[in-house]
């Protein structure tokens, strides 16, 4: 439990001060004058507050563990539990320190008067607007228990849909960061020995040999520098690309990769009808949710194309025509919301979408692999090869004029 430091008074004397445990600062004011006291300063302990910051900025939410702070959420309310003594139960429950925080402050502010829905937006890292748009609608409807629900069945759609993406990259990412370091090794610190045998011997060198007993040389010399340079690219590239001039250069990049491209778009096309078809279904007007589906989008070139559906529906124009004039969206995908418009289904519709693009996503995913893998085996088989060979060509030589 939390611990505040306290200066209070009780009677003519001089003012007292001490330490006190409480669940927040309000608490520990209530505390102080059931005492007897009347407090003049309480301030969280700030050893406490340095340990706070510290393990916050070690921990990170992760999806995984939102979407089972939802499900917990629903199942309490569900069961009649009021919505401040379910927040407090959770608090008590969770392991991670950070979420823990985030929803004692959620509890906090819901007993302060504040709407659940409202709480959750003054956390929009951990809750994205289209979570708090539903609770809204929720709460306003008197079916927050159902929202709920659905809102866990599409963060844990998200994670299957996210694993699944990230679970096919992980060989091909660790062949290419095993290559990588194999010839890094064998470069600066494996043939330069050889290329010290290859001098003594002042025998005529092939060009590869030449070639690799330069590059050799530099490694062997500048190693060092050669990995603080890629370091700092690293670093100014990973910058660049956190402004939104560079993320829309890196966005606009990876459509023009055929494969890639396949990929986000198919990805994109699941989340896009995935959150519209939720946010219709329960309830939120089609503009609003246009708007929040497009905050959604990860890229920055198709989160343009649903603002400007937003645009053209604001002008009076359909849904489906919005979407035959855009440039990312199948006649697939227009065919299906036009059918949801002329049956006023739009939402159920979508989520059909959605379920047909995840299949696809996961498709796209298995055949993207399935590329890279032999793709990256014989770029790393070639590169060292030519390095062995170029190392095994003068050997040879040598071999045939000590043996004459």
């Amino acid at each position: 439990m939390p611990q505040f430091q306290y200066e209070a008074k009780k009677g003519p004397g001089a003012p007292v001060r001490g330490v006190i445990e409480a669940e927040n600062q309000r608490a520990a004011i209530s505390r102080l004058r059931d005492m007897g006291f009347f407090p003049l300063r309480v301030e969280e302990s700030i050893e406490k507050q340095a340990k706070d910051t510290l393990r916050d900025a070690l921990s990170r939410i992760r999806l995984k563990e939102r979407n089972l702070f939802l499900r917990q959420l629903a199942n309490l309310c569900e069961s009649g539990m009021m919505i401040t003594r379910a927040l407090r139960t959770l608090v008590e429950q969770t392991e991670n320190p950070k979420l823990a925080k985030v929803i004692d402050q959620l509890r906090d502010d819901v007993q302060k008067g504040s709407s659940l829905a409202d709480a959750m937006e003054r956390h929009p890292d951990l809750f994205p607007p289209m979570y708090s748009n539903l609770v809204r609608a929720g709460e306003t409807g008197g079916m927050l228990e159902e929202v709920l629900w659905r809102i866990c069945a599409f963060g844990e759609q998200e994670e299957e849909l996210r694993g699944k993406a990230v679970s096919a990259m992980v060989y091909p990412a660790f062949l290419t960061a095993i290559g990588s370091i194999a010839i890094f090794i064998l470069v600066s610190f494996v043939f330069p020995k050889f290329v010290t045998i290859f001098e003594e011997f002042n025998a005529e060198l092939p060009l590869p040999t030449r070639m690799v007993m330069g590059f050799c040389d530099f490694m062997g010399a500048w190693w060092w520098a050669v990995l603080i340079v890629f370091a700092v690219l690293g670093t100014a590239l990973a910058r660049h690309a956190r402004t939104d001039t560079g993320r829309r250069r890196l966005d606009g990049f990876l459509l023009r990769v055929p494969v890639i491209r396949t990929v986000i778009v198919k990805y994109e096309m699941a989340k896009f009808a995935r959150t519209l078809g939720t946010l219709m279904d329960n309830g939120v007007p089609i503009l609003t949710s246009i708007k929040i589906t497009a905050d959604t989008m990860g890229n920055r070139l198709i989160r343009d194309e649903v603002s400007q559906i937003h645009i053209g529906i604001t002008e009076g124009e359909s849904l489906s025509e919005c979407l035959r004039r855009r440039q990312y969206f199948t006649p697939m995908v227009v065919s299906m919301f036009a059918v949801g418009e002329e049956s006023g289904r739009v939402g159920a519709v979508a989520k059909r979408v959605a379920d047909a693009y995840d299949i696809e996503v996961d498709r796209a995913v298995k055949a993207m692999a399935a590329l890279f893998e032999p793709l990256l085996i014989v770029v790393m088989g070639v590169i060292v090869g030519f390095l062995v060979i170029a190392m095994l060509l003068p050997m040879l030589t040598l071999s045939s004029t000590i043996g004459a």
